[in-house]
């Protein structure tokens, strides 16, 4: 069976039942299925041929998903890009992938123009009308491929077949209790596999996926709107997100909307201290689930019941449970010192391996006799009832507010910018994990930290950019000559937030604190929020702080419109004159 057999099988059983929702269109699975099939047909009917790839911009709209199951109806592979990442990135990323089409709405084709220019691939209309015939697609057929970091500096495509996909989401469908009664937030882009978790459960459940373009630019304020109006009980938060929301319901004391029934967070360590906040502040019946897994292993291998009593119960210098693996799923330890051992997973949701690199594939998957095993390169503990803890990372891959991060790219990146000689990247903790670049400068024309991030934001996407950028005279180094990362790490710890201004300051004086507890940075009036190393994530705690403050909702785009602490001023007093 394939995916979108499976599809057909649940609009058999529902026909009239929801299953795509946006905000200009709701599709039943009748006709969800019949659009699937016509965007199948615009693909044949361009000779597209099976098992090719075909690129889906990500974009929060139904369309998106619609394309991406056209595609895999079509019997072709789809190939999940960022519209907003650089021209010459998007063109390497269909040209590795090798992408004969790109589907998307017109206007979105339309800005992808200087990307698809010069490449031998065909710009394909959703709108367009269907014709010629589809081939029967097996379980064994490429699904899609999904490119990560890369750790030796070049993105790895991650090749997931239907039967992987199948299986994941027959197994958090019932993992989450998913039924026809339902409505799930599509909130992640489909470039990234948390949107599997939001998508797959959810129609192979018979409930509505919930397409609303609002969360792409949203204080948590907003979100917890898009939730309510939209009636939804299902939603998927980065962990870095999920800390956010806890600090708004702590902050604001703002019940949780009344449709919520299941909020599931992941992709990086939950602290055990805003565990408890959550489960002291929120009624037992929603449900919190910390999960656990990779694009590799497809969605989800882990997970833990965590909110309630086994909130309540932990202590700050606990470690927070991923849980137990899912009944597919096979992990394998590997002991380290101190207790610790390295996971590998086994299992019919393990992907092929990684497009065009076969010694990264044997280096990181293995066969096993439960079929292939990944390894993750994650440090993990066995508690007393069995179930794991996350403790770390074997090697140096990153996970920074939920986005799988490799230093090794980004200081690729950091290196071909001009007037930079060699450039080092690292993670330190804080209340938000914060991705720290250093570089040494050229002795002739050295660059400064504002031509490396305007550098960097020309050539990699906003998640992988540094929060902050440094420019040293000389790096530590260990006594093997190797760049001492412990000695940066410890050089850049982040200060304690500074004090909270009294309510008589005035508008700029708010929104000048509120830079600095966001961003832990020396901040004036026309500091940039952007060198500052302020991304969408911070953003929406910005935008908490300064509700808090002066009683102003405002919005990302809003804070990236408007991105010093002078412009941003003079937009809170006009909106509170207003």
């Amino acid at each position: 069976m394939s995916i979108t057999a499976e599809l057909a099988r649940v609009a058999a059983a529902t026909p009239d039942a929801p299953a795509l929702l946006d905000r200009d269109r709701e599709l039943t699975f009748r006709q969800l299925l019949a659009e699937v099939r016509r965007i199948a047909g615009v693909l044949a009917a361009h000779g597209v041929p099976r098992g090719a790839r075909v690129a889906v911009p990500a974009e929060r709209h139904w369309s998106t998903v619609a394309g991406a199951l056209g595609v895999l109806h079509a019997g072709a592979a789809y190939l999940p890009v960022s519209p907003g990442d650089p021209p010459d990135r998007l063109r390497s990323t269909l040209t590795t992938a090798g992408a004969v089409a790109v589907l998307a709405r017109d206007a979105t084709l339309a800005a992808l123009a200087p990307a698809l220019r010069g490449l031998d691939v065909a710009p394909l209309s959703v709108d367009g009308h269907a014709a010629g015939s589809t081939p029967v697609v097996s379980p064994d057929d490429l699904a899609y491929l999904m490119f990560t970091s890369g750790s030796t500096g070049v993105p790895k495509g991650v090749l997931v077949p239907h039967r992987a996909v199948l299986t994941a989401g027959a197994a958090l469908r019932e993992r989450y209790g998913i039924t026809h009664r339902d409505r799930v937030l599509n909130l992640t882009p489909l470039i990234w596999d948390t949107s599997g978790e939001e998508i797959y459960p959810t129609l192979f459940g018979g409930a509505a996926v919930v397409c609303d373009d609002r969360t792409a630019d949203a204080s948590m304020a907003t979100l917890l709107a898009v939730v309510a109006d939209r009636g939804v009980t299902v939603v998927n938060l980065a962990t870095a997100l999920w800390n956010e929301l806890v600090d708004h319901l702590v902050t604001t004391g703002e019940p949780l909307p009344a449709s919520l029934r299941l909020v599931v967070m992941g992709g990086e360590e939950a602290r055990a201290r805003t565990v408890r906040l959550w489960s002291e502040r929120v009624p037992e019946h929603v449900r919190l689930i910390n999960a656990y897994g990779q694009t590799e292993t497809v969605m989800v291998t882990h997970a833990a019941d965590i909110g309630g009593r086994v909130g309540r119960a932990l202590r700050d210098t606990d470690d927070v449970p991923i849980g137990h693996a899912l009944p597919h799923v096979e992990e394998i330890l590997a002991p380290r010192e101190g207790g610790a051992a390295e996971l590998s997973v086994a299992g019919p949701t393990v992907a092929w391996g990684y497009h065009h690199r076969p010694d990264l594939t044997a280096e990181r998957f293995a066969p096993e006799r439960a079929g292939r095993a990944y390894r993750t390169g994650d440090l993990v503990r066995t508690r007393p009832d069995g179930s794991l803890s996350f403790i770390g990372r074997a090697d140096r891959q990153l996970k920074v507010r939920g986005v799988r991060v490799e230093p090794a790219e980004v200081e690729r990146a950091m290196t071909a910018c001009p007037g930079v000689t060699t450039a080092t990247v690292f993670a330190v903790d804080g209340e938000h994990p914060t991705l720290i670049g250093v570089y040494l400068p050229s002795a002739t024309d050295p660059a400064t930290p504002a031509d490396v991030v305007r550098a960097l934001e020309a050539s990699l996407p906003r998640t992988m950019l540094p929060h902050h950028v440094h420019a040293r005279s000389s790096l530590p180094l260990t006594a093997t000559g190797k760049v001492d990362v412990a000695a940066l790490r410890a050089a850049f710890t982040p200060r304690a937030p500074a004090p909270v201004e009294d309510d008589a300051h005035d508008v700029l004086t708010h929104v000048e604190t509120a830079y600095r507890e966001v961003l832990d940075a020396e901040v004036d009036t026309d500091s940039s929020y952007f060198e500052l190393g302020g991304d969408s994530l911070i953003a929406v705690r910005l935008l908490t702080r300064l509700h808090q403050r002066v009683g102003v909702r405002l919005g990302v785009r809003d804070v990236f419109e408007h991105p010093t602490p002078r412009l941003l001023a003079k937009l809170v007093e006009a909106r509170v004159s207003g």
